[in-house]
């Protein structure tokens, strides 16, 4: 048995799998389905190692067990794209459009929005604030015309803690912006490389890992030919929340 081979075993039998790799009772030197690519075992020293290895956990290719797991980075993937996909559709007209905003409440203490106020949609022109303490909303005022959004807070004569910004109309040159991000958005969660989170780049991962480890031909093949077609089920995935959601802008 190589180096590589011992170590592989030791590894599934002491520490977490790889989701490539399933742990069995050996009851030969050499698993059937799997083994790391390594030197060919020696004959000579196998016969003298045998009883060991025989009381070693094999580790076996698991197909079943690596789509399972490569459909949940894809569902994940997709889940993050869609989330992105509709705050770029809703534009200005989300509630969370502030989240991110740093309030200012005196020299020594910067608040998030979410900690001093909350948004919420007025009809579809409309973004009401509602102010928790009113002595924050001169400050929330100002953090929102200083923030370059192009928005214009107003305080509610009747309530001081009810801030209400108008929305502009949605225009020509806002659509095919927001359509613009949407598509970079696609080819960002698609076929970014770099991406960790893209269909792509898990794609890859699993295909090196696949490349690490050698058994039945045929098994490999149908992994490969299945890993592909999971891919290509979720990109339209990917594609069709794209054109839905653009078509819903026009």
């Amino acid at each position: 048995m190589s180096l590589i081979q011992t170590m592989i075993r030791r590894y599934a039998a002491f520490s977490s799998v790889s989701p490539f790799l399933q742990r069995t009772r050996a009851f030969s030197s050499t698993s059937p389905s799997l083994a790391k690519k390594g030197g060919k075992k020696d004959n000579a020293k196998s016969s003298k190692k045998k009883d060991i290895v025989d009381d070693e956990p094999d580790v076996v290719l698991d197909p079943k067990s690596i789509l399972s797991n490569l459909k949940t980075k894809y569902d994940d993937s997709f889940t993050q794209f869609s989330k992105k996909l509709t705050e770029l559709k809703m534009g200005r007209a989300n509630p969370a459009l502030f989240d991110n905003l740093k309030i200012k409440i005196d020299d020594k203490y910067t608040a998030t929005f979410p900690e001093v106020a909350m948004t919420a949609m007025k009809g579809t022109n409309f973004l009401n604030i509602t102010v928790f303490d009113p002595n924050h909303t001169k400050r929330i005022v100002s953090a929102i015309l200083e923030s370059n959004m192009n928005l214009n807070p107003e305080v509610d004569p009747k309530n001081a803690q009810l801030l209400k910004i108008k929305l502009p109309n949605s225009t020509k040159e806002l659509k095919e912006k927001q359509i613009k991000q949407m598509k970079e958005l696609l080819d960002q969660y698609k076929s970014n490389v770099s991406f960790k989170n893209s269909l792509q780049a898990i794609r890859a991962t699993f295909m090196k890992d696949l490349k690490n480890v050698e058994g039945s031909k045929d098994i490999v093949r149908k992994l490969t030919t299945d890993i592909d077609s999971t891919y290509k089920t979720y990109a339209d995935k990917l594609t069709t929340a794209f054109k839905t959601t653009e078509k819903s802008l026009n």
